[in-house]
């Protein structure tokens, strides 16, 4: 009985190490919104803030016991919290599957609102996150209500926030977003976030062999370049403005792996330049 005792300890520890990485899901994702309300006039002062929420994840299509129809206690900003039931999820292929969940909320009057969520856990390995697979994900974005500056929707992201890159090459990543309402946009940088919806502790950017930076203005995350193969984690903000007021922000975090490439870009030699008359004929002889 004594020599079954440690069998049995050893195969609960195993099946709770096996549980835990099944529990380990998320890549990605972002927050944005939609204003579905009405905005205050003379003649109808009394406006309805209200807005259509959108979150967006990225996660891994093999962790089936942590696959999410819900996200619990999403934020409203506001001391308030939802249920956001999941209105689609689609399998993307490579062990990623993107998940829309929806829901409304109406704002009693004006404010700066910060919307965000924890949910357990970011996948296991992102070599930029300690012990990743113990991590939560976060997400969070800014929405102002503001009634002299009505009405705010956020940026539109188009480009997806899974990407590819190689080992020794530079590796550019653009949201290729836009704003609705014709808003201007900026980007910065900032540090993925894990439990309370804190930057997590001990979080870095990727290491580079000579930059890692985004450009504030075109939004191209230029990363040059990678040293070591993995999946890395990097968030930043696409900041909205109007006639220079702050309008509020949406953070995308997003996965990036990197791999070892084989094929080599073609490198062309320029031959020397030759001016050619219409109508003539130009022939080229190996030398």
């Amino acid at each position: 009985m004594r020599r079954a005792l440690p069998r049995f300890l050893a195969l609960i520890t195993l099946l709770l190490a096996f549980s835990g990485a099944q529990a380990t899901h998320n890549r990605a994702g972002e927050i944005t919104w939609e204003f579905i309300g009405t905005c205050p006039t003379d003649s109808t002062p009394n406006a309805a803030y209200t807005y259509r929420v959108t979150i967006t994840t990225y996660t891994r299509t093999s962790s089936i016991q942590a696959d999410r129809p819900s996200l619990d206690s999403v934020s409203w900003g506001d001391g308030t919290q939802s249920v956001f039931v999941r209105q689609q999820k689609i399998d993307l292929g490579n062990d990623i599957s993107k998940n829309i969940y929806v829901n409304t909320h109406t704002y009693a009057g004006n404010g700066n609102f910060r919307i965000y969520f924890v949910d357990p856990n970011r996948n296991e390995g992102v070599v930029n996150i300690p012990s990743s697979i113990d991590v939560p994900f976060s997400i969070e974005s800014l929405l102002i209500v503001d009634p002299y500056r009505c009405p705010n929707n956020s940026p539109v992201l188009t480009y997806p926030p899974i990407d590819r890159g190689c080992v020794g090459r530079t590796f550019v990543h653009n949201p290729n977003a836009f704003d609705p309402d014709g808003d201007s946009l900026s980007y910065e940088l900032t540090f993925c976030r894990g439990l309370d919806a804190l930057p997590i502790p001990g979080y870095t950017f990727p290491i580079a062999s000579s930059s890692f930076s985004l450009d504030p203005v075109s939004g191209d995350l230029t990363w040059n370049s990678p040293i070591a193969p993995g999946e890395y984690n990097v968030a930043f903000r696409i900041i909205q403005w109007r006639n220079g007021v702050n309008m509020g922000y949406v953070t995308r975090d997003m996965q990036i792996l990197i791999v070892n490439c084989n094929n080599r870009p073609p490198i062309l030699q320029a031959i020397a330049d030759t001016c050619v008359l219409s109508g003539d004929t130009l022939r080229l002889l190996d030398t």
